[in-house]
């Protein structure tokens, strides 16, 4: 929350023009911080988390991050670059289990780690939802390689954002370090970084701080999983 009266002062118009916005958008809710340096100047929640239980956001209600946390598993595959786990210039597939990337232009061998972290190793687009109040579960990462981890560029001939080729450096990641994607990224990222109410999907004792998703008609939207496990909340 605001600290100072002067700080009060300094982002009141956008506050304001916050506490509008939701309103003439119906958004249910929104948290924002302003930080410079390592200092946080102001955070702080409006509207509600979770409109049916009447719970009101705050700066630390947790938030889907999507593909913005493609630069978290980033941030892990650093860390086991750093610990002479994994070479970027290396194929994917040595660092992949049965199944492995096939190439159906160019070569799988120029399909490296680091092509498919900066979207040039040949993969196309692919998502496919998961939801929690369907009977259909995510099939394994193996079986998601051997269905749709097919190149359809030669690597490296042009960029292509590919979420799956994000979930499968989540799969490297769990194979290097002998942990699951979720608890390396805890272990070895948010908790050192003092960052606990992040997680990979929601944590068993973290669900109460976490936001309702919503429709654009307002009704609450599912949980829902991917076949390609990447994404951070």
């Amino acid at each position: 929350m605001l600290e100072t009266s002067s700080e009060q002062k300094r982002f009141e118009a956008i506050r304001e023009r916050i506490e509008r916005g939701l309103v003439e958008r119906s958004i249910p809710s929104l948290t924002v911080a302003v930080a410079q340096g390592s200092t946080i100047l102001w955070e702080e929640g409006f509207g509600w988390a979770d409109r049916e239980r009447r719970i009101p956001a705050t700066p630390h209600t947790m938030y889907s991050l999507a593909s913005i946390s493609k630069p978290t598993t980033a941030t892990g595959l650093m860390i086991l670059k750093e610990r002479g786990l994994l070479d970027l210039d290396r194929p994917i597939n040595e660092y992949l289990g049965d199944s492995k990337l096939q190439a159906h232009v160019g070569s799988a061998e120029e399909a490296t780690v680091h092509r498919v972290t900066n979207h040039t190793s040949g993969l196309p687009l692919h998502y496919q939802f998961f939801y929690q109040d369907e009977p259909y579960l995510p099939p394994s990462m193996d079986e998601t390689i051997r269905r749709y981890g097919h190149q359809v560029n030669a690597p490296g001939e042009h960029y292509q954002y590919s979420n799956l080729g994000y979930g499968i450096l989540g799969e490297v990641i769990a194979r290097l370090s002998g942990k699951s994607y979720a608890d390396f990224l805890r272990q070895e990222v948010f908790l050192p970084l003092g960052m606990l109410r992040a997680s990979v999907n929601i944590g068993t004792v973290l669900e109460a701080f976490q936001a309702q998703r919503y429709e654009e008609d307002g009704s609450p939207y599912p949980f829902y999983d991917f076949d390609w496990r990447h994404h951070a909340a």
